[in-house]
This record gives C-alpha cells, sequence and structure tokens, in this order.
C-alpha cells in the first residue's frame, strides 16, 4: 500500500506544480515533512541539496531518494513514476491540441495567471533555503515572536563569497558548489 501512496503522492505535486523543480519545493515540504513525516526539515534540506548536485531535474531526483528511502529499489521507481506521468500526460494531450487553440485569448489569460503563481513558488523555494542557511532561527517564528531574530554568519560569508565568485569569474556551476561546500565546512557548517 505503501507503494502506491508514493506513486499517488508524487503524481499530485507533479500535477499541481507549474515551473519546474525549484516551484515543486514548497509542495515537497509540505507533503513529506508537515504532512506525510516521510523525512525531517533537516533531511529535507539535505535531500533538496543533494536532489540539486545530482545530474537530473530537482523534482526526479527528490521522488527517487524519497522512494528509495521509504520502499527501497521498487519505490524509488514508482515515486519518480509519480513525478513524471502527469507530465507526459499532459505533454501529450498539449501536442495534440496545440494548434488548435495557441492564438486563443482563454489560454493566453490562463497562462498570464500561472506566470505568478510560478513565481510565487519559487520565492517561497527562496525564503526555504534562506532559513536553513543564513537565518539561525525560522522566519514565521520571527512574527511568532516566539525567538530571537539572529543570522548565522556562516551562511551569510558563504552567501557572500558565491555571489562575488559569480560575479567576478562566473565559475563552472560545479566548482562554485564544491567551494561552498568546502567554506562551510572550514566554518564549522558541516
Amino acid at each position: 500500500m505503501k507503494l502506491f501512496n508514493l506513486y499517488f503522492l508524487f503524481c499530485k505535486i507533479s500535477l499541481f506544480t507549474f515551473g519546474g523543480g525549484y516551484a515543486m519545493i514548497p509542495l515537497f515540504q509540505n507533503e513529506l515533512v508537515t504532512r506525510h513525516h516521510y523525512v525531517s526539515l533537516d533531511g529535507f534540506a539535505n535531500m533538496v541539496a543533494l536532489a540539486q548536485m545530482t545530474p537530473g531535474p530537482i523534482g526526479m531526483n527528490a521522488a527517487t531518494y524519497v522512494g528509495y528511502d521509504q520502499a527501497g529499489v521498487l519505490g524509488a521507481l514508482l515515486a519518480t513514476l509519480g513525478v513524471v506521468t502527469p507530465s507526459l500526460v499532459l505533454t501529450m494531450a498539449a501536442a495534440a491540441g496545440i494548434n488548435r487553440c495557441k492564438n486563443s485569448p482563454l489560454l493566453q489569460a490562463a497562462l498570464s495567471g500561472i506566470r505568478p503563481a510560478v513565481l510565487g513558488l519559487i520565492a517561497a523555494a527562496v525564503i526555504f533555503f534562506a532559513e536553513t542557511s543564513v537565518f539561525a532561527a525560522p522566519l514565521n517564528n520571527l512574527w511568532q515572536h516566539t525567538q530571537t531574530f539572529s543570522l548565522c554568519w556562516q551562511g551569510i560569508v558563504v552567501f557572500a563569497a558565491v555571489i562575488a565568485m559569480e560575479l567576478t569569474w562566473k565559475p563552472n556551476l560545479i566548482i562554485t558548489i564544491a567551494s561552498a561546500g568546502a567554506l562551510g565546512w572550514l566554518l564549522g557548517l558541516a
């Protein structure tokens, strides 16, 4: 039964996400951490980091990781298929009807409405990463005044170093990730 739950969970996430892997991150967090408790918040941050470093789309990598963690190889396969199925079906349906509807004002209006939603989901992913790397207390606690606001100086140093590297040298992504990881390790973040 858990296998089918994994498949349908990732189908649902994939079906209701527009904008790619980064837009999936808030839905992944809600479903995997908050709702089903498949991974802890720290485990989720590690999963997202691993999914980013692994070749391939972040959504598929995350689904494969969680599926394997929960139900082995078959779980990884079904979770990955769950992420792929809605996109495959919708792409085939869109390809069949795209020429008939491409100039439709209704379709253009729908796409115009989807763009801000995608931007909001990506902004939520940025806030998640900021909470787990730059801020020492979760941002939602700031509004409840349950914890004192503080910054993680090591996270700020790594962030500033990566920005400086990108603006100055524009290095390969692998060099950027390796440098950030090494600096984080040196500063005691790992």
